[in-house]
């Protein structure tokens, strides 16, 4: 059985819903500076390489580099795969202070991160804050768990 989730939900969501008003900027000053020629040269070519560029750019990478698959035998992060007999998969929860919590997540209390740790030594191989909603980080423990 393969599960798909997403380790950067919560950015990926972010990043969506600001895309089409960003988008939507970087159109119309390329229409109306490069076509109509009615602003400056500088304007046209920041907005139009942003919003048509890298920021749909930004949003593919996104999603591909903190795409995870559990499979019965491996976990695969991206490009790395890492095997369940060689490998131990925590995800721990961490509390923050008001002042020490991220920008976009300040009424959260609880953070996850995913370790990924190496059975024979107990060195930490894999790292990363999951930037999930609690109820999504379950999902994931349940499944690297359960398999």
């Amino acid at each position: 059985m393969k599960q798909h989730f997403n380790l950067s939900k919560s950015t990926l969501i972010f990043y969506t819903i600001l895309a089409p008003f960003i988008i939507f900027g970087s159109f119309y000053n390329l229409v109306d500076g490069l076509i109509l020629g009615k602003a400056s040269v500088v304007k046209i070519g920041a907005w139009s390489l942003l919003g048509f560029i890298i920021f749909p750019v930004m949003i593919v990478s996104t999603y591909f580099r903190n795409r995870c698959v559990i499979t019965e035998r491996s976990v695969r992060i991206y490009k790395e795969e890492f095997s369940r007999s060689e490998y131990d998969f925590t995800i721990s929860d961490r509390f923050l202070a008001i002042k020490d919590r991220p920008l976009f997540s300040i009424f959260r209390k609880t953070f996850h991160t995913l370790r990924i740790i190496k059975k024979t030594d107990g060195s930490v191989i894999f790292e990363r804050d999951l930037e999930t909603s609690s109820g999504y980080a379950e999902k994931i423990r349940s499944a690297l768990v359960s398999v």
